[in-house]
């Protein structure tokens, strides 16, 4: 059996009732965690109550005058073996994002000096084979991801994972397994969602980009990792359970060529200035081709004020300007 210290990190934002069933998943591992790091971003809808009921933090909890609160307590697993689990809970006054939350949670867990960190957001669930079967795997690659599947339907990819020549993308959970070599995808990855990453890998790669607040980060993370040369790989066996992605593409008239927008100030600002960043740092080549993508789509419908937005975006992100999303807050 693997000996490895794991944690899993959890990042949570008002959503309660998709924690408490994340919660269950991780307590519920046959592998049993060593530990789960609870970072919360300020949650307004009752987190801390639940948590509090539920007997992971203590009721004398408070972030009056303090930057972020940090408890730790120990957590029967939901088996027969009445295995421990040391849950230790991150509260933060701020909302910081997904950023900034797994920011918090990577670097308190490898200064704990954990072997392996298991990343998500609460809104997933993993499969209670999923970290043994994950760490059947740690010899192939440091940036181990589950395999993402639709929680309302299993039979296909919450989001899509591209094959390893580039040429398409995998759609559903057979076409994965169909292709999958020695049970993994090599390359390829749906970061944050049930990912494994390796206190070698962290030494190497730093933390999560905090300042990039959502959208992103993971992308850029897994580009680090990809230029470490550590190894990326999905493992088919390891199931992570999320809803279905929901970002709304536009399409442009060209084939193939399309946008993401939600029309949302805030997500879009974060967005585009955090896909020049990722652009800037990673594939400097396509930073104009980004761009104008946006231009092609809003120019024709006179839309000005998405388009100034876009520009504001892209230079903030190719001079990492940041902070300026709280313009776009309402």
């Amino acid at each position: 059996m693997n000996q490895s210290k794991v944690a899993a990190v959890v990042v949570t934002y008002n959503r309660k009732d998709q924690l408490l069933t994340s919660l269950d998943a991780l307590l519920a591992q046959e592998r049993t965690l060593d530990a789960i790091i609870l970072v919360d971003n300020c949650s307004k809808d009752g987190t801390r109550e639940m948590l509090q009921d539920m007997g992971i933090i203590d009721e004398t909890i408070s972030l009056e005058s303090k930057e972020k609160v940090v408890s730790q307590k120990q957590v029967m697993a939901k088996k027969p073996s009445k295995d421990v689990i040391a849950v230790t809970f991150i509260g933060l006054s701020v909302n910081s994002g997904g950023a900034g939350g797994f920011y918090e949670g990577v670097k308190f867990g490898y200064e704990a000096g954990f072997d392996w960190l298991w990343l998500m957001d609460d809104d997933g669930s993993a499969d209670p084979r999923a970290l043994g079967q994950l760490l059947r795997y740690t010899s192939k690659a440091n940036f181990l991801n589950s395999l993402v599947l639709d929680i309302k339907d299993p039979s296909k990819l919450s989001f899509e994972l591209n094959y390893p020549d580039g040429h398409g993308v995998f759609s559903n959970k057979k076409e994965v397994i169909d292709n999958s070599v020695d049970g993994i995808i090599l390359g390829q990855a749906n970061p944050f969602n049930g990912t494994l990453v390796s206190k070698i890998l962290i030494e190497q790669i730093g933390y999560p980009k905090k300042e990039m607040f959502i959208w992103g980060d993971e992308v850029d993370y897994q580009y680090r990792a990809a230029k470490s040369g550590l190894g990326i790989a999905t493992v088919v066996s390891a199931i992570h359970y999320h809803p279905k992605a929901a970002t709304k593409i536009l399409n442009l008239p060209f084939r193939g060529l399309f946008i993401a927008w939600s029309g949302i100030p805030i997500k879009d600002y974060c967005n585009v200035r955090n896909t020049a960043y990722i652009h800037k740092k990673h594939f400097p080549k396509s930073v104009l081709t980004t761009f104008m993508k946006y231009l092609i789509y809003f120019v024709p419908r006179l839309d000005f004020s998405s388009l100034k937005l876009c520009y504001q975006a892209t230079m903030d992100g190719l001079n990492e300007r940041w902070g300026r999303e709280k313009n776009y807050m309402k």
